[in-house]
């Protein structure tokens, strides 16, 4: 089917108002003008039609073999003007689903989307069934708007988004579903079954009671809502409570963008709250303060291997959201998959073999510093050597690293950690963040003293990092002699490999990578030909000589995106002689850049657009991140 599927409220609500301004044409007539049918064939079943006046026109035409059901889908979605929803995807409204009790649903094959102008819109198969919507109707009180749904597809998403709100009355493993996470309290299900809420009429607001952090249905979803993330490859969960009757607002982060995954009544915002304090020790009493926690998940669903790091911020009128962050990378990756060009990783390689001096890994917060630094000293931790972190928290463990956990509330800080690592005869130290100037102090201290320092730092590019440093109170030259180089880093979403498609490029868009590429030299002197990058383009990414332009539709795999998965730029300065120089004489970010760059440097924007030609990402993904 060519038509998009919709995965948001707002596209829905959209296609919902242009499909009603659409002319009315009957199925037979769309089946029809879209060549799937003759007339003939449709003069038949609408006599067949006659004799049973339960069986819809189309599932009349699919039943006989005369159309299969995709083509009376596609007949739905294009000539009908039905809006197409992946409802494996779309975020249903909680509101919408207790509209429609469990087993209505599941034996109509219909899924409540949200509430659109006081009418339930519903995704079926056949929108166009009236005999349905007749029966939908008076389970739900209320009028309809039919939408479509793939085929196939409704049954295990009803399941799924059932369970979510805690309205499905029936034991897991009832209906087969082979994308459902798994199945962590299976022996349970009678005690889950007996203590669900019963899916009942809509009671008046001034009824509504508050539900307790210990009741199953709470318990049962906040467990499924973790293993959906963990399987989906979220990084962060947002839990935001709204003052009033307003819903408490769930939201998934992936690939770095936001998403919303569900919606709850705002009779559920105290008790979800308080039921993630005790998950992770925290005091549920304590409404006023922030409060940082850890949630280790196996001990509420066995076999699953995670953990998640937990923030609570107050926020007016005495309510609170809370942040969780999935800790699912507990293993290093090898320094050859970080995506470093050849260069790059060469010059990284070899800074990180140094006895000593100061390696510094920087960019905003997210952008993998951490993961970076991790792989750079799994790739030197050799029995010869003795390595100390600090870090808050430890996200990542490596067998042989003498690991240590910072915290501020006792004055453990990263620069008391530093002088006592001193103190335990270190090869090498790993500082997770370089947050004032004391501890840079201690920190280049130590990379004078004989020891491999590395660290994070949140700044934008590598030369401002130097300039950042000495603006901090640094002496310029005992930091110019520690400094062995900078890597900055930031994520871009990454192509989904399913969906992608290449074209040749065309000479304008070409000239406009060539344009961007040579614009970070600036005015400097020698700087490279056009002609020459263009060719060394062609001879590293081209395909017969010519440019590859890349770009995703968007499928399944990927949610329709057409992004699956981050990748990294990189901007790694090697501190040279030339440059010790000029940080010795405190000079600009700029003359910095311009001396990397004449050394080999490559900007994050140029780094970007290499991995645009070689099929990586896009180039406004690049533009917007560096």
């Amino acid at each position: 089917m060519v038509v998009r599927q919709i995965i948001t409220r707002e596209e829905l609500a959209a296609a919902v108002e242009a499909q009603a301004r659409m002319p009315m044409v009957r199925i037979g007539e769309a089946l029809t003008a879209l060549g799937f049918i003759t007339q003939a064939q449709l003069d038949e079943a609408l006599v067949l039609q006659r004799e049973d006046r339960t069986v819809p026109l189309g599932e009349m035409l699919v039943r006989k073999g005369m159309v299969t059901r995709a083509d009376l889908q596609t007949a739905l979605a294009r000539k009908m003007g039905y809006p197409l929803v992946d409802v494996l995807q779309f975020p249903a409204d909680a509101e919408a689903v207790t509209r429609v009790p469990y087993p209505v649903a599941v034996r109509l094959l219909a899924m409540p989307l949200m509430m659109r102008a006081g009418r339930l819109v519903v995704a079926m198969e056949d929108p166009s069934d009236r005999q349905r919507i007749d029966e939908l109707e008076f389970a739900a009180q209320c009028k309809l708007v039919p939408v479509l749904s793939r085929a196939g597809v409704l049954l295990g998403a009803i399941d799924r988004t059932y369970e979510k709100v805690g309205a499905a009355e029936f034991a897991p493993g009832r209906y087969y579903d082979p994308d459902k996470p798994i199945d962590f309290d299976a022996g349970d299900a009678s005690k889950l079954l007996a203590s669900m809420e019963k899916v009942e009429a809509p009671q008046e607001e001034s009824e509504e009671k508050p539900l307790e952090q210990s009741d199953n249905t709470l318990v049962r979803l906040i467990n499924q809502m973790i293993l959906e993330a963990h399987t989906q490859g979220v990084s962060d969960i947002h839990v935001e409570c709204a003052p009033g009757k307003e819903k408490v607002r769930i939201r998934f982060r992936k690939d770095g963008m936001l998403r919303n995954y569900l919606e709850l009544p705002h009779t559920y915002r105290s008790a979800l709250l308080a039921r993630l304090k005790i998950m992770c020790d925290l005091d549920i009493s304590e409404r006023r303060k922030p409060q940082d926690g850890k949630i280790n998940f196996s001990k509420f669903a066995q076999g699953v291997k995670l953990e998640l790091r937990v923030a609570t911020i107050p926020t007016q009128n005495n309510l609170e959201d809370a942040v969780l962050r999935l800790l699912t990378s507990t293993k290093p990756l090898p320094l050859e998959a970080l995506g470093l060009t050849p260069l790059n990783l060469q010059r990284l390689q070899a800074a990180s073999r140094r006895p000593y001096g100061m390696l510094l890994c920087v960019g905003p917060t997210g952008s993998g510093k951490t993961t970076t630094l991790h792989s750079v000293l799994a790739a030197i931790n050799t029995p010869e050597r003795k390595i100390w972190t600090a870090e808050d928290p430890v996200e990542i463990t490596q067998a042989g690293l003498r690991q240590v956990q910072v915290n501020p509330r006792i004055e453990w800080t990263f620069a008391k950690a530093l002088r006592a690592f001193l103190r335990a005869d270190p090869d090498v130290i790993m500082v997770g963040e370089i947050r004032d100037s004391e501890t840079a102090q201690v920190a280049i201290e130590a990379s004078l003293t004989g020891h491999l320092v590395m660290s994070t730092l949140h700044t934008n590019s590598a030369p401002e990092t130097v300039t950042r440093l000495l603006d901090m109170g640094m002496d310029p030259f005992n930091f110019a002699d520690a400094l062995l180089g900078v890597l900055a880093q930031r994520l871009v979403r990454r192509l989904c490999k399913h969906c992608t498609t290449t074209r040749p490029a065309s000479s304008e868009e070409e000239e406009e990578l060539l344009h961007d590429y040579l614009h970070a030299f600036g005015p400097m002197e020698p700087r490279p030909l056009a002609e020459d990058v263009l060719a060394d383009w062609r001879q590293r990414f081209g395909t017969n000589g010519k440019l590859m332009h890349c770009q995703a539709a968007g499928c399944e795999k990927c949610g329709g995106t057409g992004f699956r998965g981050r990748a990294a730029l990189h901007e790694l300065m090697i501190v040279s002689r030339s440059l010790r120089s000029l940080i010795q004489n405190g000079q600009r970010a700029d003359d910095l850049q311009r001396q990397a760059l004449s050394e080999g440097m490559r900007t994050l924007r140029q780094d970007g657009i290499e991995k645009v030609l070689a099929g990586v990402t896009v180039i406004e993904e690049v533009r917007a991140n560096s």
